[in-house]
């Protein structure tokens, strides 16, 4: 299996397809496996993807003291660098999008191809009630029921009527494999901590998509407005009805919007 240490942890990536390279980068608590199946599958047969496993997720090393963005970004270098890529196109969902944005900020823009943020934070916050029941599941109850309860903040209510079976097998399938608790509390403290990455990526000259679904209720449409007004070239495009989790319940117009975007590039 592949992995580097390049960065000073172990870290896992898969790569699929052929083409021009895409790195992907989850978001808060996810790995390369919560692409799900369909979207990368789709995005694989024009490029080639380089799925990261975040530092705490995954197949990758699960320290127990906190790290910092820098250390995020590192890692999605040093996976960069293991294959070779001289240039890329580089994607972000969620949290991710926050690591990618950094990765400019840090490292510049000469190897950036082209910039995907999906459903990107941006200062404005969900709920607590939407936020602590999407993130932080009450040990005292049956995690299922956890998963439950956190599935209409990231799902279209009328998809998850459709896809409950589904949804309980993906939850059993993490289960196989949990992210610590504490991988949670690392990554929203290190993206806290971290200084604004807009500007950097602003004053950059590689195009820019910010795809959103519009019943977002994780990280609320206002964000991707207001960033598309801080990064004025970005393209902003919108899911209509889709909820935080597009590319898992609306694959196909999640990518094809993806595909067009990169096509243009």
């Amino acid at each position: 299996m592949p992995f580097t240490q390049r960065s000073g942890a172990r870290i896992y990536f898969e790569t699929r397809g052929s083409g021009e390279p895409l790195v992907m980068v989850y978001g808060i608590g996810g790995h390369s496996g919560d692409w799900w199946d369909e979207f990368p599958a789709l995005l694989a047969e024009h490029y080639h993807l380089v799925l990261v496993d975040n530092r705490g997720t995954g197949q990758s090393e699960k320290p127990t003291e906190p790290w910092s963005m820098s250390d995020m970004t590192a890692d999605v270098i040093a996976v960069a660098d293991e294959l070779g890529l001289d240039r890329f196109h580089l994607l972000g969902c969620s949290l991710g999008s926050i690591i990618v944005r950094h990765v400019v900020r840090e490292y510049g823009p000469a190897r950036i191809r082209s910039l995907a943020l999906l459903c990107p934070p941006n200062g404005i916050p969900a709920t607590e009630e939407d936020l602590r029941t999407a993130l932080f599941w009450d040990p005292a109850r049956p995690l299922i029921e956890s998963a439950r309860a956190s599935w209409p903040i990231v799902h279209p209510p009328a998809w998850i009527a459709n896809n409950e079976s589904v949804l309980v097998e993906r939850f059993e399938r993490t289960m196989q494999n949990p992210t610590p608790a504490r991988t949670f509390q690392f990554q929203l403290q290190a993206a806290q901590a971290a200084p604004d990455p807009n500007t950097a990526v602003a004053a950059a000259d590689f195009p820019v998509l910010i795809l959103h679904g519009t019943i977002d209720r994780l990280v609320p449409p206002a964000n991707a407005e207001l960033l598309s007004q801080q990064i004025p070239r970005a393209r902003l495009a919108w899911l209509e009805g889709d909820s935080h989790n597009f590319w898992a319940h609306n694959p196909r117009g999640s990518a094809a919007l993806l595909l067009e975007f990169l096509a243009s590039t």
